[in-house]
């Protein structure tokens, strides 16, 4: 009797443990489901808006890198997707699509407007950099 009671209580335990571990990864999967990625549309909107929020553009401004930026993600989504299953290939193509919407993106700026970039990407490098040295330990 009491062996019988101890292989019933072994069983139940392992059909919980089981259990609680399937209900575990169902839910991760269900995040990475739930997590779509955003349209074109919306990530050159969002384009459009960092740069907005740095240098001020006017509705001329808005409206061409909006088209510059719609361009660069079409065309890097294609990259993506040819070399889909390689991890690093394409690269090169890519940081070449980059290049060419920075320059284009610089002529449709005013110079004022250029040299706010400028303060602010220096900006944004120091901080990082200032981040790396404290995680290093080199400020304390």
């Amino acid at each position: 009797m009491k062996k019988s009671m101890y292989v019933l209580s072994m069983l139940c335990f392992a059909v919980a443990v089981s259990f609680a571990q399937s209900s575990t990864q169902t839910s991760k999967t269900e995040k990475v489901v739930k997590q779509e990625r955003a349209t074109p549309e919306q990530r050159a909107q969002s384009a459009v808006a960092e740069i907005d929020k740095v240098v001020t553009l006017t509705a001329d401004q808005k409206s061409k890198i909006q088209k510059l930026a719609l361009d660069k993600i079409s065309k890097l989504d294609a990259i993506r997707a040819k070399y889909k299953d390689q991890k690093d290939a394409g690269k090169e193509e890519m940081e070449q699509v980059r290049k060419m919407y920075r320059q284009d993106v610089k002529a449709v700026l005013t110079p004022e407007q250029i040299e706010k970039a400028k303060a602010r990407e220096k900006a944004v490098k120091e901080k990082k950099s200032g981040a790396k040295k404290d995680i290093l330990g080199g400020n304390e």
